[in-house]
């Protein structure tokens, strides 16, 4: 049995990969954790053959906290972002994983720290469906259920996230938050714009009409668009 923990500022993001641990019988997750500081306690208080870590964080990177460690358990990152990538594995990384991360792809990384083939044998259960989404918004972190969500906008370095009733505002990049929705329910439209496929009502010229509301589509989006909804 391998021992592992997830560390994560983004609670979907956890939740999926605790999802994925799940199931293989040949992983156990002692424990998932927002910050560095909290995964530093759990590596004293446990045996941990492997850290599934994310890279840009509040307070401590996970680069750094991988550095700041005398001795470290095998380590394999999950990260919105390419450009670590060298520097990771300059730390010997057993993997670098960019979200959003299929099965798939976790299963080859979690094969590398040792999961033998009984063990990397998928439990015959269905994959956890994620459902919702947390969001810092005002001090506060604000679960969204996802099929509420018409669209969102990326302003900078905040997103807007429209529901009917509300628009949640937070500090975040659009680009963090799109590796953290699930492909088959949302698609990039444009630079700044995220949409529900589920909710478009047609797609006419340049824009996209999806509740009542005419949205553009960027040019380098279009075609990935049209594919999308074939």
């Amino acid at each position: 049995m391998i021992n592992c923990i997830v560390v994560d500022d983004e609670p979907l993001a956890r939740q999926l990969i605790v999802s994925y641990i799940e199931q293989l019988p040949g992983l156990h997750c002692l424990g998932s954790y927002p910050t560095a500081v909290e995964a530093f306690t759990a590596l004293h208080q446990h045996q941990v053959d492997v850290i599934f870590i994310d890279i840009e964080m509040p307070g401590i990177s996970g680069l750094n906290f991988i550095k700041s460690l005398k001795t470290h358990p095998k380590v394999i990152f999950i990260t919105a972002y390419t450009e670590y990538a060298v520097e990771a594995f300059e730390i010997e990384a057993t993997d670098y994983l960019v979200k959003p991360v299929m099965f798939e792809r976790f299963l080859k990384a979690v094969q590398k720290v040792g999961l033998n083939k009984n063990e990397s044998q998928r439990i015959n259960q269905p994959t956890a469906e994620i459902t919702n989404i947390f969001l810092k918004v005002d001090k506060k972190l604000v679960k969204i259920n996802l099929s509420s969500i018409i669209y969102i906008e990326g302003l900078g370095d905040y997103v807007k996230v429209h529901t009917p009733n509300h628009t949640y505002v937070s500090y975040m990049a659009l680009g963090k938050l799109e590796a953290l929705l699930p492909n088959y329910e949302f698609i990039r439209i444009h630079r700044s714009i995220i949409i529900n496929k589920h909710l478009i009502q047609y797609i006419e010229g340049n824009f996209v009409r999806i509740a009542d509301i005419d949205l553009p589509i960027g040019l380098t989006y279009k075609a990935n668009l049209f594919k999308s909804v074939e």
